[in-house]
């Protein structure tokens, strides 16, 4: 009976939070407070990696919703984490995120560094210079729309 009580009071969204650590409580301050935000991710076994949807589904949808994001992924092989890209799309918009446009992926990320860890590969560097633009576009949109219409 008490585990069934549980699952049910996690699975309705309605967990007592104060048994949660305190830097659980600081962090979802931070994602509530953000104007947007920016997800790289590695490509895990053709998935998104478990440690990244943990994560993000420790915190409910309002830590997120409304505000932009955008999704850089990587890969150490040929396809620079783009079979990734559309589940987590779907995964931030779920979460009630808008994913910004323009993507990013880094394949072969292993080559793209010089010795310093300078980014060396110019399609990738004016891929996030344009997702950068989209971002700061998009939240500052957003934000000034929250503010006409709650």
């Amino acid at each position: 009976k008490q585990w069934y009580q549980r699952r049910v009071a996690i699975t309705a969204g309605v967990p007592d939070a104060s048994g949660f650590p305190q830097w659980m409580h600081d962090k979802k301050k931070e994602l509530e407070e953000a104007d947007s935000f920016i997800i790289c991710s590695a490509e895990y076994n053709s998935a998104l990696p478990p440690a990244l949807t943990n994560m993000l589904d420790h915190y409910p949808p309002a830590a997120y919703k409304d505000r932009p994001v955008a999704l850089l992924t990587y890969s150490v092989g040929p396809f620079g984490g783009c079979r990734i890209q559309i589940n987590l799309k779907a995964h931030v918009t779920e979460l009630g995120m808008v994913p910004v446009p323009a993507s990013c992926t880094v394949m072969s990320v292993g080559s793209m560094f010089d010795e310093e860890g300078n980014l060396t590969d110019d399609r990738v560097k004016a891929n996030m210079v344009k997702q950068a633009k989209e971002l700061k576009w998009y939240a500052e949109a957003l934000k000034s729309y929250k503010q006409i219409r709650p």
